[in-house]
């Protein structure tokens, strides 16, 4: 059977920082609300009526430093995952997706590894500015690239994948 779209993937630090930061998207900004003006309160709370500027002060420094938190643990997270593919197959892996009427068929050339997954097992799609995620239960996530369709594009993949995952919340 012949594939109706090929993509083509290579899983750098900076694909998984824009993955990362796609698919964690609402937690991240809710907390990146949340934490300043958590602290900004307490801060102002502990000046303006206990007159405490020095605790006021050191209370809103670690509310800053909470804030920028999440973007810093992206950055690691992304690092320590090329670092990891380069030291065990000695250079960041290259991935191929395969999308059949009936489902899809994700390849690693790092491991030589094969999934198959049928469209209705996909119960989320997200899209940043170069990714479309394929995300599933149990964390699992398909990335493919917008830039790098070896068959079809991106405008015809779009509607491709909202016949096909008919059980996913497609926000695209």
């Amino acid at each position: 059977m012949e594939p109706l779209f090929i993509n083509n993937l290579k899983q750098t630090k900076d694909v998984y920082l824009e993955m990362n930061k796609a698919y964690f998207s609402a937690s991240r900004i809710a907390y990146q609300i949340a934490v300043p003006v958590i602290y900004g309160f307490l801060a102002c709370f502990l000046i303006f009526y206990y007159g405490s500027y020095f605790s006021g002060a050191v209370i809103a420094a670690f509310g800053i430093l909470l804030f920028f938190y999440p973007l810093i643990k992206l950055h690691r997270i992304a690092n320590k995952r090329e670092k990891v593919f380069v030291e065990l197959y000695g250079s960041t892996p290259e991935g191929q997706t395969l999308f059949y009427d009936d489902c899809l068929v994700s390849t690693n050339s790092a491991d030589k590894s094969e999934v198959k997954i049928e469209y209705g097992k996909i119960i989320k799609v997200k899209q940043s500015k170069n990714l479309y995620l394929l995300i599933m239960k149990q964390k699992l996530v398909i990335m493919v690239d917008k830039n790098k369709f070896e068959k079809g594009n991106c405008e015809e993949f779009e509607q491709f994948i909202k016949t096909k995952a008919v059980n996913a919340k497609i926000k695209i």
